[in-house]
Formats: C-alpha cells, structure tokens, sequence
C-alpha cells in the first residue's frame, strides 16, 4: 500500500518543506501579513479592492520595487545609496530634454542607461577604491546630482511633445496589466536567478557575510562592490524612466521632493523584506514582498482618512522595528575585517 511520502513528490517531503520554511520564515510572515491587510481592507474602505485602484497599486508599487531591487543589491554587501532618488531626477530631465529636442526614444533610451550606470560605477569606484563610507560618498553625488538638475532647469518644469512610445512604457498596459508591473517582473526574474542559479550572486552574498573569506576564496571583492553599485544605479535608471514616462513631462520641484524620498522607500522594503543593514542577508522575493507591503499602506492610508503627517510617523516607526529586528546580535557584533588592496 502507496504511503503519503511515497506519493509526495520529493520535492514536497516534508525534511525539504521544513527546511523550505525556515529559509523563507520572513518572506511567508510578509506574505501572510499581506493577506490579513487585504482581508482587514474590505472593511475600512470600498474603494481599495476594486479593479482601477489594485491595478494602480501595483503600478504604484512596481517603481519602488524596481528601485529596492539594486538597493538590495548594495545592501546585500554591507553597503548603501543614498543617491538613487537623484538619479531619477537626472534620468527624468535628460530624457524629458532630449525627447522634446526631437531625439529618437531608440536614441534617447542608451544615454540615460549611460547615465545612469555612470552614477553606479562613479559611487562604486569611490566607495571601493577611496575606502569612504558609501553613506558619505553617495549623499554627496546625490547633493551634486540634485544640485545639477536645479541649475539646469532653474527650478521650471519642462514638457513638450512627447512620444506617443515613450508615453506608453509608463502608461499603458499589456493585457490588462499595466507595462511597468511587467517590466518589475522580468527584473524580478531577472534578479532572482542572477542570486540564485550565479556565480556572481554567490559571490555577493558571500562578500556581505565576510570580506576576508570572499577574498582568500578567490572573489575579486572590489569589483563585486562596484557591480553591486552599479546595478542599483541601473535599476534605479529604468525605475526613473518609468515614472517619468506615466506623465511626458519633468517637474524638478515635484519630482525633488518625490524622487528624494525613493531612497527611503527603497530602503525600507529591502529591510522590512528581512534583509540586514550589515549584509549578507537578504532576498530578492522578501525585497519584493517589503516593496508591496510598503505600497499597500501607503494606498491604504489615504482612502481610510489617514494624514499623510500620520502616514509619515507610521511608515517611520515600520522602518525602525526592521532595521532593530534585522540588526539584532550583527550590526553590535564582530566588526567585518576589510580586505587588503587586492581584495
């Protein structure tokens, strides 16, 4: 007679799916929480689990979650990017620039990406090679960035005629899913698979934990940071694009004041998804599950008559409590030795 393990597939055994539980406990506490949130909505406002407003939600959501993934990135290593929110700001005036003086979206797309990884390696190659903390590195090419875009705009907004193209990445739908939720998949994919199935992800999770062992394990340490800073940067970069294509125009003031508290989001779901501010912790799934709780009290907040002074304080309080539950024992712990300069 066929017993149930014999009938379960061995990939659902029950050693794997305990095993299975305890790697991904915070990402199935998110997800679990997620579900009692959307459960509880229904009785605090109408309006939250129709159609129009998930589908924004989800729009909504997938330009932080972009940008969490290459804050994950950094984060990861023990670093961190304070600058990402300029650099939307810079991807939103070149291509708003460029795009009204004519130039082709094909043409308009490679320079921004140009960039914007120009950012990444600049933070990277500081960072790394000048042995400055990356909170002083990029909270300095994010002033200098933001300095740039008010010096060029001179505060005004700038529009004109926009490609209809250029206005459908960030405004229209394929299917009936809105194209920047589609492009967050892919690069969701995209991340999961470079962490989990690459070399390079091993070596990112493994410079985090400890960079002595990354490097007398033959990891070339100094590039994985530079990598890691330009893949945040990049992500950042197609995250930028995105918003500024829903509306065809640049608003410097507007987007300042938007774009600067990106890096705060960007932040806050990678910790929240459970990663550690002192790195090697941390996943591409949580990242994205820290991204859609994030998006969904925020959408909440304003339907059921929340200021957005409490929404600030609440949100505030939900970063505290995940950076004191990831830190706790690792950032008070043996200090991570850095590697020499060959590292």
């Amino acid at each position: 007679m066929a017993t149930l393990k014999s009938i379960l597939p061995k990939a659902f055994s029950k050693k794997r799916l305990t095993i299975w539980g305890k790697e991904y406990k915070n990402e199935i506490a998110i997800a679990l929480l997620i579900v009692v949130i959307f459960f509880v909505s229904q009785f605090l406002s109408p309006v939250f689990l129709t159609p129009n407003n998930l589908l924004n939600l989800l729009r909504q959501t997938a330009y932080t979650a972009i940008a969490a993934i290459g804050m994950y990135f950094v984060i990861l290593i023990g670093g961190i990017d304070l600058s990402i929110g300029a650099t939307v700001q810079i991807v939103g005036m070149v291509s708003i620039i460029m795009m009204v003086r004519g130039v082709p979206v094909g043409v308009m797309i490679p320079v921004v990406l140009a960039v914007g990884l120009t950012v990444g390696l600049v933070n990277g190659l500081i960072v790394t090679y000048g042995r400055l903390q990356p909170f002083v590195v990029t909270l300095v090419t994010k002033q200098i960035m933001q300095g740039i875009v008010l010096v060029t705009t001179g505060g005004a907004s700038i529009s004109g005629d926009v490609p209809d193209a250029f206005m459908k990445i960030g405004a229209g739908y394929i299917g009936f899913v809105p194209v920047p939720v589609v492009v967050m998949a892919i690069l969701v994919a995209a991340a999961f698979f470079v962490m989990k199935k690459t070399t390079f992800g091993r070596r990112l999770y493994i410079t985090g934990s400890n960079q002595t062992a990354a490097h007398y394990s033959g990891t070339n340490v100094r590039r994985i940071k530079v990598m890691a800073y330009i893949l945040c940067a990049l992500f950042a970069t197609v995250s930028g694009l995105l918003s500024v294509a829903r509306i065809g125009a640049f608003q410097p003031t507007t987007t300042h004041g938007g774009a600067t508290g990106m890096e705060l989001n960007a932040i806050a779901a990678v910790v929240v998804g459970g990663a550690s501010l002192a790195g090697g912790k941390g996943s591409v799934i949580g990242t994205l599950l820290g991204a859609l709780l994030y998006g969904i009290l925020s959408n909440l907040f304003p339907l059921i008559g929340v200021t957005s002074y409490i929404q600030q304080l609440i949100q505030g309080f939900i970063i505290l409590m995940a950076v004191l539950i990831s830190s706790k024992g690792k950032l008070f712990g043996k200090k991570r030795k850095e590697v020499g300069k060959d590292g």
